[in-house]
């Protein structure tokens, strides 16, 4: 899990201290400063990438709604004061939470909560490897009393067979036992379509479509049904030239 980074403003160090003693208690969070000024906290700032701040409304010099409504790019913002007249000002502010002091950890906690999804939300997503099946994976099917692997990227295409399935590989066929229906449920769906009620297609192969027929780079040609042509045409229109 990645560590944010995190600042306290607050010009009362009891205060600093309570806050502090909080977050110890939450993993992967790192306090980079305990500011008593918000020109300290801008200092800060300044330097360095914040992710989340907590920041006290009554300040002297600066208010802390007077120094959030400076910042062009502030960090998730959580306010914090002893009395509950601020509250509205902050959340049109857009702050994430507004803690009342002293500072509960149960509340505490809510409003971490909060700042956390938000901060989760902007992190790139990855897929993880069993998420989806990629082009190179493969399966073992039963052919004449051996296993015999077959890599998805060398399947031109699948035809039906009643019982039995025929795979058509780049370089020779492999019948197995099993439904068209089995298979597709176990081939990647963003590699495969079944544009047939007796074929699936290896997308990746499609050299051209003509009519109701697709032509794949062996040459050879696979029916589409009427109603899925629609389906197949948007898979491989990508950039909306079709």
């Amino acid at each position: 899990m990645k560590t944010y980074t995190c600042i306290i403003v607050d010009d009362e160090a009891l205060a600093q201290d309570l806050i502090e003693t909080h977050l110890k208690k939450i993993p992967n969070i790192e306090i980079i400063a305990k500011c008593h000024t918000a020109m300290e906290a801008m200092s800060v700032l300044n330097q360095q990438s914040v992710d989340i701040m907590f920041l006290d409304i009554e300040m002297p010099d600066l208010t802390g709604v007077e120094f959030l409504k400076a910042l062009e790019k502030p960090p998730h913002t959580i306010f914090t004061t002893a009395y509950s007249e601020y509250a509205m000002e902050g959340y049109e502010l857009n702050v994430v939470d507004y803690l009342l002091k002293p500072i509960r950890f149960d509340r505490f906690f809510k409003a971490m909560s909060k700042v956390l999804e938000l901060l989760k939300e902007k992190e790139p997503q990855t897929t993880e490897p069993s998420a989806e099946k990629t082009s190179n994976e493969y399966i073992f099917v039963k052919s004449e009393y051996k296993a015999v692997k077959i890599t998805f990227d060398d399947i031109l295409y699948v035809e039906s067979m009643q019982k039995y399935v025929k795979f058509h590989l780049s370089d020779k066929m492999v019948i197995s036992l099993m439904s068209i229906s089995s298979l597709q449920e176990i081939l990647p769906q963003k590699q495969f379509f079944r544009c047939q009620k007796s074929f699936i297609i290896n997308l990746n192969k499609i050299e051209s479509i003509e009519g109701n027929l697709v032509v794949l780079s062996s040459r050879a040609k696979v029916p589409i049904s009427k109603n899925l042509k629609a389906g197949l045409l948007k898979l491989v229109d990508r950039n909306g030239l079709i």
